[in-house]
C-alpha cells in the first residue's frame, strides 16, 4: 500500500514529500544503508565504497530531478527499515569473522553515508515539488505583496 494524499491533511502530505525528497535527492546512498553492510562480507570496502558513490553520481545526474515515483519513494522507506536487522548482522559477523577493514567501515557505515552524500548537493524543495505534484498538488504563484 503507497501513500494515500486524500487520508493525511495538507501538512502531513508536504512532511511526507519532504521527507522522500530527502531520500530521492541521494537515493542509491540512501538504499545503501539496507545493502552496503551485508555486501562488505564479499566484496573489497574499496568497491562498495566506489560503487555507491558512482552510483549516487549518475542518480544525480540522470535521474533524481527528471523523474520521481511515488511507490517507489514509499517503499524505499519501508524497505530502509530492515537496516536495523542488516547492518548490526553484517557489522557483527565481519568483527566475528576478522574481515578488516570491512568491519570497521560497515560500523561507521550510518555515519559514511553522510560523507558520500557531499558529493551530490541536492535542492530538496524542487524534488518535494514534483512529489507534490505526484499526489495532486498543482504550484501556487505567491503574491509577494500580500
Amino acid at each position: 500500500m503507497i501513500w494515500n494524499p486524500t487520508k493525511h491533511s495538507d501538512e502531513e502530505n508536504l512532511k511526507w514529500c519532504w521527507l522522500r525528497a530527502v531520500e530521492w535527492g541521494r537515493w542509491p546512498i540512501f538504499l545503501s544503508q539496507v545493502i552496503a553492510p551485508p555486501l562488505l562480507i564479499f566484496l573489497s570496502w574499496k568497491y562498495v565504497v566506489l560503487g555507491f558513490v558512482a552510483g549516487n553520481i549518475a542518480w544525480a545526474l540522470l535521474v533524481r530531478y527528471r523523474f520521481v515515483n511515488v511507490a517507489l519513494a514509499y517503499i524505499g522507506c519501508v524497505v530502509v527499515l530492515f537496516r536495523w536487522v542488516t547492518w548490526p548482522v553484517a557489522t557483527a559477523y565481519l568483527f566475528f569473522v576478522g574481515i578488516s577493514p570491512e568491519c570497521w567501515v560497515s560500523l561507521t557505515w550510518p555515519l559514511l553515508i553522510y560523507l558520500l552524500g557531499a558529493f551530490t548537493p541536492v535542492q530538496i524543495g524542487r524534488i518535494q515539488g514534483r512529489f507534490m505534484q505526484s499526489l495532486g498538488y498543482e504550484p501556487t504563484e505567491v503574491n509577494p505583496l500580500s
